[in-house]
């Protein structure tokens, strides 16, 4: 399966046909849900931006409305990189566990 450039291979564990069919709607409705996100990220930010951008070339007036869209997108970053850090935490975590 690709997602925006990157693969992701669904595990089997040969369970059967039914709970493998369950892993690869639960892992398609995982990366949906993370595509979704990171939309809706992106367009925080090109919300910020743009309200930047019309207050420093004069089309608008609406500081106050500029300043809420950019401590909106900073904080919805900050927000995910915090979600980063911790996946990868966990995903070191489980890298060095010995079985």
């Amino acid at each position: 399966m690709e997602v925006g450039g990157v693969q992701f291979r669904l595990l089997n564990d040969n369970v059967g046909d039914q709970a493998a069919t369950g892993n690869e709607k639960g892992a398609k409705s995982f990366i949906e849900t993370l595509k979704k996100e990171l939309e809706e990220l992106n367009q925080t930010v090109k919300t910020a931006e743009t309200k930047t951008l019309e207050i420093a070339g004069g089309k608008s007036e609406d500081i106050l409305g500029a300043v809420v869209a950019a401590t909106e997108a900073e904080l919805a970053v900050k927000a995910a990189v915090q979600i980063r850090n911790k996946v990868m935490q966990t995903y070191q975590t489980l890298i060095h566990m010995q079985v």
